[in-house]
């Protein structure tokens, strides 16, 4: 009787220790995946590599630099004054050449052009090459004011500017501006990095309840083991604490699809533009909200798979648990086909094993499609550099799932412990 009570006991603050661990979890994984949502969003690619903004903050970066480097002394302003020297000379070749060639065209006295005639007696632009040495040192001196520098980049950067305006959508921030206001931070990198700290918090606390969890569980499978003797409320035990299984199961996302750009370089000028951590496509969803989802879809065909994921991993589940409490309750439904099939033969149906290769199906060809195309992409463009990545795992839900399937096959070998009398003579009956 004292072991009885000690045994109860137990499995009593266990089940109470699962029940705590296990609200905790739900709660830490709902703010999990709302500090997720927002790193997500501001990771975007349509604030990055697809932001027309984030181009022109590079181009600014890189004409500052080179503006920045852009010092006319010694060797430099040497090569400088033959370059610039050689542009004077060419452009007033040129200048000269179509300026006589649209004077032949108008001749003015005995078929010659009095302007040209003037332009070679005044020697202009002769004398105009002979001001060339001259009008380069007051080009390079020009540019080595940081007040012309400052003047020619702002021109530039209006240049840019003027040209994306009139080019490219303007990108709606609303979204992207909330999430800075919601967390008080100034820039996307500033921000991730505040959300990032709070969701290692939240991680941390969520394996420690999950920990809790598993030793609640593996030391109720032990005491399965340890305990051969079973009653009505152990059996009860059991059925509460899988219920607290497939609950998370099902309401808690089951994997991660994260496909985002690591890293992608472009070299201009000598100088790269730079992209990190872009993310590409991002779904993670319970088994609950991919139901949901597929039911309000509308067609046939996805409405029918949604019924079928709600069948095998919700509607049989919680009709088996169902049926094991009034089959250890009521022991005349031993006899009922239906209460028989549900505790001891749907547990093949569950369908875990198809779960599994679905879900890690899903997760290496979408890493294969990503690498694929990304490197399709790299291989088009040159001195273009990508590294993707695939940050999809899979999640909590999934875990506790399969615990729970698990966990029922041995509480229907206990119910049938229980019971394995009356049963043995039902089928002795029945084979006669």
């Amino acid at each position: 009787m004292r072991k009885n009570l000690i045994s109860y006991s137990i499995l009593i603050v266990l089940l109470i220790a699962i029940s705590v661990a296990a609200s905790y979890t739900y709660q830490l994984e709902t703010k999990k995946r709302a500090l997720k949502a927002d790193v997500i969003e501001l990771s975007d690619i349509k604030y990055g590599m697809f932001n027309v903004d984030a181009w022109e903050e590079q181009f600014a970066n890189i004409i500052t630099t080179k503006l920045q480097e852009l010092e006319l002394s010694g060797t430099q302003r040497d090569e400088a004054r033959v370059k610039v020297t050689a542009f004077l000379n060419e452009s007033i070749d040129k200048f000269e050449r179509a300026y006589k060639a649209k004077n032949e065209k108008n001749n003015d006295f005995l078929g010659l052009s009095l302007k040209n005639i003037g332009a070679d007696f005044f020697e202009i632009f002769s004398e105009l090459k002979n001001q060339v040495p001259t009008i380069t040192e007051d080009i390079l001196d020009f540019l080595e004011s940081d007040e012309n520098r400052d003047g020619i980049k702002k021109y530039i950067l209006e240049q840019i500017n003027s040209y994306t305006e009139g080019t490219f959508q303007k990108l709606d921030y609303t979204a992207y501006n909330t999430i800075l206001s919601k967390y008080k931070a100034t820039t996307g990198n500033e921000c991730i990095n505040l959300i990032s700290s709070k969701l290692e918090t939240v991680k941390n606390k969520q394996s420690t309840s999950n920990i809790v969890l598993v030793i609640a569980f593996l030391s109720m499978l032990l005491s399965m083991f340890l305990r051969k003797e079973t009653s009505k409320l152990k059996i009860t035990i059991y059925i509460i604490a899988a219920i607290h299984l497939l609950a998370l199961g099902v309401f808690l996302p089951m994997i991660d699809i994260d496909a985002r750009i690591a890293s992608m370089e472009l070299q201009l000028m000598g100088e790269a533009i730079s992209f990190q951590d872009q993310v590409l496509y991002y779904k993670s969803k319970s088994i609950m909200e991919v139901s949901s989802i597929m039911l309000s879809q509308g067609k046939t065909k996805v409405m029918l798979v949604g019924i079928l994921v709600l069948l095998f991993s919700v509607i049989f589940p919680v009709s088996k648990l169902i049926s094991s409490l009034l089959l250890v309750f009521k022991r005349s439904l031993q006899r009922n086909k239906l209460i028989k099939f549900l505790v001891f033969k749907s547990g093949k149906w569950s369908m875990a094993d198809v779960m599994v290769v679905a879900i890690f199906m899903s997760y290496i060809g979408f890493t294969g499609i990503i690498s694929s195309q990304l490197g399709q992409l790299e291989n088009s463009v040159e001195s273009l550099e990508i590294l993707s990545t695939n940050k999809s795992e899979l999640q909590n839900g999934f875990f506790f799932f399969m615990g729970f399937v698990i966990f029922s096959i041995f509480i229907s070998q206990k119910i049938q412990k229980l019971v394995k009398t009356p049963l043995q003579s039902v089928e002795s009956d029945t084979t006669k």
